[in-house]
C-alpha cells in the first residue's frame, strides 16, 4: 500500500510491519531506522547492546506548541485520540512485549 509522509498511512505500514515480524517467535527486538541512518559501531556491538538492554527506545513528547496541535487531524480517530497524540521521531527500537 502507498504511504505518504506525515499521514496515518505511515503508522499503518509500521503496524503491518510489526505484526508480520511478530509472527516469528524468534524475533526479540524490533528496530525501525531511516535508510540514511549510519551505524557508529559494527553489527555485533549494536546487536549485543540491543539484546542485552532492558529498555526500549521511543522518542515522543507531549509538550505541544500550537503548531503541533495543527498537525492533528480528526481523521486519525479512532486509532489516535487527541489525548494520546504525541510528536516524536518515527524511528524506534522496542522489545517484543512493547511491539
Amino acid at each position: 500500500q502507498e504511504t505518504k509522509w506525515g499521514e496515518i498511512s505511515l503508522c499503518d505500514a509500521e503496524r503491518r510491519l510489526l505484526a508480520n515480524a511478530l509472527l516469528d517467535a524468534s524475533n526479540e527486538r524490533f528496530i525501525l531506522l531511516s535508510e540514511s541512518c549510519i551505524p557508529l559501531y559494527n553489527f555485533t556491538v549494536i546487536y549485543d547492546y540491543v539484546i542485552d538492554s532492558e529498555y526500549s527506545f521511543v522518542d515522543s513528547s507531549s509538550n505541544f506548541t500550537p503548531e503541533t496541535y495543527r498537525r492533528y487531524d480528526d481523521r486519525m480517530q479512532p486509532e489516535v485520540r487527541i489525548s494520546d497524540f504525541r510528536k516524536g521521531s518515527q524511528w524506534f527500537e522496542v522489545n517484543r512485549s512493547l511491539a
